[in-house]
């Protein structure tokens, strides 16, 4: 079994290879950006908060800005967030490999693996499901039941297995999110899908639970914090200048409010993401032995 990477190298490795590599990670990451611009179009003609509160009709301009608003959070995000995973995995990949990373190429080849970590993920997420599953469905079922017969010695007993239940549901998500984490990087890297990626991913973590669960958690830790903090930096020097703003209407005020705590974040996510994606794909490739 390889020696693990340390804590310590995966996140100054992660920096390293970050650092060299900005400009490439951030034309890729770079295209987040498009939700926040389309989000600043519909914010810019949603209705003001009065007007929902008083449920009056909405002009054509308002309804746009709701309906892009929309489409924005429920399908262009989702769908883009993906492809710029699946992309930076595959330029990380290129640059751990000896490659020249070519943003282009890792985004056609992100585009290409799309469906394939996709399906690996939505496996992953079931697998997540089913752990909440098994703790809540007995004493919903036994509950049930018991409401149904009129009997309250099954409904007492039902509670009792909830408190169980909600400990062992925890106990298995964070297991199989843990085992099944690099799953879908599998998928990505080495072409492997399914219920194979799944099994590859197990099978690379297991015995090594606990060392695999602080090399995921505490680079993404201190990766986000970093994250966290310029994002409140950025947000308390935009909320002086708007607070400073006095003669603007106050529905203007709230508009500008309100995009910036949606945009913001996005921003950050743009350059956070990649750190945390390299320091995932350094702690696979640790486990299969190649640094």
């Amino acid at each position: 079994m390889p020696k693990l990477i340390s804590i310590g190298e995966l996140i100054d490795g992660s920096w390293e290879l970050y650092r060299a590599r900005f400009v490439e990670l951030i034309t890729i990451s770079g295209w987040f950006i498009l939700t926040a611009i389309l989000y600043a179009i519909a914010l810019a003609f949603y209705p003001a908060a009065s007007k929902l509160q008083l449920s009056t009709g909405l002009s054509g301009g308002e309804t746009f800005g709701v309906i892009l608003f929309s489409i924005t959070t429920f399908i262009v995000t989702p769908i883009v967030s993906f492809w710029i995973y699946t992309s930076l995995i595959r330029a990380i990949g290129m640059s751990l490999d000896g490659k020249k990373m070519d943003p282009t190429k890792a985004m056609q080849e992100g585009k290409a693996i799309f469906l394939p970590a996709l399906l690996t993920s939505l496996m992953v997420l079931l697998m997540i499901l089913l752990a909440i599953v098994i703790g809540f469905a007995p004493p919903v079922v036994l509950a049930t039941i018991g409401s149904l017969i009129h009997v309250g010695a099954l409904v007492s007993l039902a509670n009792i297995l909830l408190l169980l239940g909600i400990f062992l549901s925890l106990f298995l998500t964070i297991k199989w999110t843990v085992y099944y984490l690099l799953s879908p990087l599998l998928t990505i890297l080495d072409g492997t899908k399914g219920k194979a990626a799944l099994e590859a991913s197990r099978t690379l973590i297991k015995g090594r639970f606990l060392a695999v669960l602080c090399r995921v958690a505490v680079p993404k830790l201190v990766f986000v914090i970093f994250g966290v903090f310029a994002m409140y930096l950025i947000s308390y020097l935009v909320a002086i200048i708007v607070d400073a703003s006095s003669s603007i209407n106050i529905d203007i005020q709230l508009r500008i409010a309100t995009m910036l705590q949606t945009i913001v974040p996005i921003l950050i996510a743009t350059l956070v993401n990649p750190l945390i994606l390299i320091s995932d794909v350094l702690l696979l490739r640790s486990l299969q032995g190649e640094n």
